[in-house]
């Protein structure tokens, strides 16, 4: 079934633009210092729970905003007076990230063009950039149809209203909204299915965004629409008639997935949970160290606890672990998900080590390797941990291996029963399961998660809860 754009591109030779309407970043836990939250961050939270629409047609944004916080509040039980208390405004955006790590939701990015927008990586899959007739076109393949248009040529800002109403006159959209930058609108095609379009131009072109939807996934999906028009990024640069270069991110984690990066997939073999491991996440084979002088330089530290901390490959995921004894690593179990057995690494050395204890409501995970390792480390008890002191941390962000960074303890949390602790030593995708580090080389905790929220503000669960 052809879509309005395809449509109208092919009997009327004209479509263009569009506007960004929302904006903002997500947030990535519960606890959340509410000074750092802003208006922005709780409007694509309310996005994500379906509250929000780009569909509510015009207006006061803010009476708009209200609406949309009475809306949610009045779903949880909650007086619906348009006040989010701190606790409100923790729970309204932990449950925003959890809807949208459920579709995946990561950035497509084509540098070269100028351009940034949204794809639901759990729904659909980039095929490629292909030229078609005066457009590049992305494709994707998958459970809805979606589709990012870059036009160039006879498209621009100067011609948008002529597109828009030719469109509207061919389309028959139920909703539609014309920006002055842009548009967006939605109607019924063939077998009840929803083409949504929504669009934004340049000076010399315009991207136009379409998300296709089944009758039957409207409900459910149809909130794609508003993130996708909340995420369409043009830059100044923008030039449609340069080569394409897009790049898929890996998927944004938040809470509910935390921050692993990609790897190869996994085998059918390695697919199996973890039958043996139990279920406490500890091990008796940790040796805990009080605090000493702590007056080791960045270097000397890493020169002592790095040959601890090893990559894991636990097939589709990267993440680290750190080895506390001859044969044990604590990770986190968000890493290693339902593996029986992943691969650890350190240099050029590989070997294997088994998912032998899980705990997945606190985050704890202990593998268990059969060949000796060569380095370990001591475990610094949570009470003897001081706000202020010196921290380092070792992983592997991105997939770099051994990656240190020094910061402090910025402070000591609990978070669904977990102690955390909180510090200013950097952090990202992929540093999941490496080591928080005091000044002498002991270890404070298994990096865990970062709040996208504010800066510097990382988190690891603390080793000594690993301790049986």
């Amino acid at each position: 079934m052809a879509s309005i754009f395809v449509c109208v591109r092919l009997a009327l030779c004209a479509l263009v633009v569009g506007v960004a309407v929302l904006g903002a970043t997500g947030a990535s836990a519960q606890e959340l210092p509410a000074t750092k939250i802003t208006g922005e961050d709780l409007r694509r939270a309310l996005i994500w729970t379906g509250h929000y629409s780009i569909m509510n047609g015009g207006g006061d944004a803010t009476a708009l905003f209200q609406a949309a916080v009475q809306s949610w509040q009045k779903s949880k039980g909650y007086p619906a007076n348009g006040e989010l208390r701190d606790e409100q405004e923790a729970e309204l955006l932990a449950e925003g990230a959890k809807q949208r790590d459920a579709f995946g939701w990561t950035t497509l990015e084509d540098k070269s063009i100028g351009f940034s927008i949204g794809v639901p990586t759990k729904l659909v899959k980039f095929v490629a950039a292909r030229p078609d007739d005066a457009s590049l076109r992305y494709e994707f393949t998958g459970s809805i149809g979606y589709t990012i248009w870059v036009r160039y040529g006879d498209l621009n800002c100067t011609r948008m209203i002529l597109s828009y109403v030719n469109l509207v006159r061919f389309a028959h959209p139920f909703y539609r909204s014309y920006y002055g930058g842009g548009f967006a609108m939605a109607a019924k095609v063939g077998g009840g299915q929803i083409d949504h379009l929504y669009a934004r131009c340049g000076t010399s072109g315009a991207v136009v965004a379409e998300v296709d939807i089944p009758a039957n996934q409207v409900p459910r999906q149809q909130l794609l629409f508003s993130a996708l028009a909340d995420s369409l990024r043009l830059r100044r640069t923008f030039n449609p008639t340069a080569l394409p270069h897009p790049r898929i991110a890996p998927p944004t984690p938040t809470a509910g997935d935390f921050y692993a990066a990609s790897a190869s997939s996994p085998s059918a073999a390695d697919a199996k949970p973890p039958e043996k491991a139990d279920d406490s996440g500890k091990t008796d084979e940790i040796k805990r160290e009080t605090r000493g002088s702590g007056n080791l330089t960045v270097e000397q530290v890493f020169d002592k606890a790095s040959a601890a901390v090893y990559k894991v490959d636990a097939g589709e995921r990267l993440g680290s672990a750190v080895a506390i004894s001859e044969h044990e690593l604590l990770t986190n179990c968000h890493v290693v998900k339902d593996k029986a057995r992943v691969t650890i690494a350190h240099d050029k050395e590989r070997q294997s080590a088994d998912v032998v204890s899980v705990n997945e409501q606190a985050d704890r995970c202990v593998l268990r390797t059969e060949t000796a390792l060569s380095k370990w480390v001591a475990v610094r008890p949570y009470d003897d941990i001081k706000v202020g002191e010196r921290a380092v941390t070792i992983g592997t962000p991105q997939g770099l291996e051994l990656t240190v960074a020094e910061g402090i303890v910025s402070s000591k949390r609990t978070l669904d029963g977990r102690r955390l602790v909180q510090t200013t030593a950097a952090i990202s995708q992929g540093s999941s399961g490496g080591g928080l580090f005091d000044g002498e080389g002991n270890l404070l905790g298994i990096t865990t998660f970062y709040l996208k929220v504010g800066q510097n503000l990382n988190f690891a669960v603390a080793a000594e809860d690993f301790a049986r």
